[in-house]
């Protein structure tokens, strides 16, 4: 498989398309002035903590307050910050078990410290979300001083390449610490792993004592940038080509390179053409239709995205597919072809969540398994954890995907201010008798000679238009003068009556 991972550095932000055999797969965007902290660890605050919820809010310096739930309670992760660098430092041999059992309330109190690390940013009106299980990641191990076990990437899947792996961690672990070996470590030579583990202790022994000289909230780490970020953890043996657009970002591409790969700087290469990078490779194309809720196949079927509060559908249809065999093989190709790209619809939008994909019945169950595991096949090429369930009764899939920021989609657009994000506004005819209700109601409840309503303009239009007549009887009835004006800033549906005391009625959904 072909793969490339291409940087585009134009315009005040930086944007990393990775592409696999000509497709664009994966999307990272980070404005210059953007603020991310997925990743980062805080010294924070506990300001309520919700037993019946099993959970606890903590400040930790952000706009919105961070959940921690007790699943993601290590007990290590509360101690005394004195003690716990004198532990770490080798001079206590003990520490505390590892995880928090019960409830929630017997760990944690109001008011108490507690270093934390952001598994997932704010997403719409959620918090942060928390642990104390802090992970430190480098290129090919990650450190996590709260939990003493070993684990190996399940992408590593040679037995010899695994055993070996795990010869080198029990040598390179601390004690009661844990390492995660990543995929990148694979076939790597020792001395590089040996180094990876001093660079993470040097770090986790920084974050400790920063941990003891700030008052909470802190920011402790911060994580790498997006270009590092990406480096670190994409650029492996996998990877045919690093292509960079510019001068100043090449030179530092290759020198972060020679830090995390050596043996893979020669793959980065500087885009020295005119033409735009991603246009070059078709991705600027990509990008724009990744906003399209309607995504066709290449054989005339086509799959509808629709991203809802609590999770995201996808529906399959056959769209202008006929097919030239039987209804049951037309069906199959369609679905199976859906399959593919779904999950890179899935990773190049960056949903996360769950996930429920109706794909065309299917009556023949050998085919329902083809697909099941074509579905399954591809998201395995996915970095993010995935859980897919079996084909349900209804015929759909439920799946999950690990999730540490909103969509991307989400992230680049906003909602529809005449819909509210709906997808739909309301018919003119609805519109009218609406206002003719407010304007009815307003009258009634006040002896006014005058009022002025304030809707959009096409309102305003129709208003004076199809509902001219019926506004008429209005002002005859209510011996009162309605004035019609327009203001552009105003929804589709919202309306404002303002009578001559200048006090102001919004109605809107």
């Amino acid at each position: 498989m072909q793969k490339e991972i291409l940087v585009d550095t134009s315009l005040g932000e930086v944007r990393i398309a990775v592409v696999e055999n000509g497709k664009l797969v994966e999307l990272y965007l980070e404005h210059e002035d953007a603020t991310h902290y997925a990743g980062d660890i805080f010294k924070g605050r506990v300001e309520d903590v919700l037993p019946g919820l099993g959970s606890a809010f903590v400040n930790i310096g952000h706009e919105k307050r961070g959940l921690l739930h007790a699943s993601d309670v290590v007990t290590t992760g509360i101690e005394d910050v004195d003690e716990l660098f004198l532990s770490q430092a080798g001079i206590a041999a003990t520490l505390p078990s590892p995880k928090a059992r019960g409830d929630i309330a017997d760990v944690l109190q109001p008011g108490q410290n507690v270093i934390v690390q952001v598994t997932k940013e704010s997403i719409g009106d959620k918090g942060p979300k928390l642990t104390t299980a802090v992970a430190v990641p480098g290129r090919y191990l990650v450190l996590t001083p709260y939990v003493d076990r070993v684990n190996i990437s399940s992408r590593i899947d040679d037995e010899e390449e695994r055993a070996r792996l795990r010869r080198l961690a029990d040598e390179v672990k601390p004690q009661s610490h844990g390492l995660i070996i990543r995929t990148a470590a694979q076939g790597v030579e020792s001395e590089l792993i040996f180094r990876d583990m001093e660079d993470l202790l040097d770090t986790w022994r920084l974050i400790l004592k920063k941990s003891e000289r700030k008052r909470a909230p802190a920011l402790l780490y911060k994580d790498k940038d997006l270009l590092e970020r990406v480096l670190r953890d994409e650029f492996t043996g996998h990877v045919d080509t690093f292509i960079v657009d510019s001068l100043d970002a090449y030179g530092r591409v290759t020198a972060l390179a020679e830090k995390y790969a050596p043996q893979l700087a020669p793959r980065v290469r500087l885009y020295e053409d005119d033409h735009p990078l991603l246009d070059a490779y078709g991705a600027e194309a990509e990008i724009d239709r990744m906003f399209r809720r309607r995504v066709w196949l290449r054989s005339g079927g086509y799959i509808v995205i629709d991203e809802a509060e609590a999770l995201v559908a996808v529906d399959v249809n056959t769209g202008r597919f006929l097919g030239r065999a039987d209804h049951e093989e037309t069906i199959l190709k369609t679905n199976l072809e859906a399959a593919a790209e779904i999950a890179r619809q899935v990773r190049l939008r960056n949903i996360g969540g769950i996930i429920i994909i109706d794909f065309i019945d299917m009556t023949v169950p050998e085919n329902k398994e083809l697909v099941l595991e074509a579905l399954r096949e591809h998201m395995a090429r996915d970095r993010a954890r995935s859980k897919i369930l079996e084909l349900s009764e209804l015929g759909m899939v439920e799946m999950t995907r690990q999730r540490q920021r909103g969509s991307l989609v989400s992230a680049l657009s906003r909602a529809c201010p005449y819909c509210r994000g709906r997808g739909s506004v309301p018919d003119l005819d609805v519109l009218g008798a609406k206002v003719e209700r407010e304007i009815a109601r307003h009258l009634r409840n006040a002896a006014l000679e005058e009022i002025t309503v304030v809707v959009h303009p096409r309102v305003k239009n129709f208003l004076e238009t199809a509902f001219a007549e019926r506004l008429s009887r209005l002002e005859l009835e209510h011996d009162a003068h309605v004035n019609v004006v327009s203001r552009e800033d105003l929804a589709l549906d919202d309306v404002e009556i303002v009578d001559p005391l200048r006090r102001t009625r919004k109605y809107a959904e």
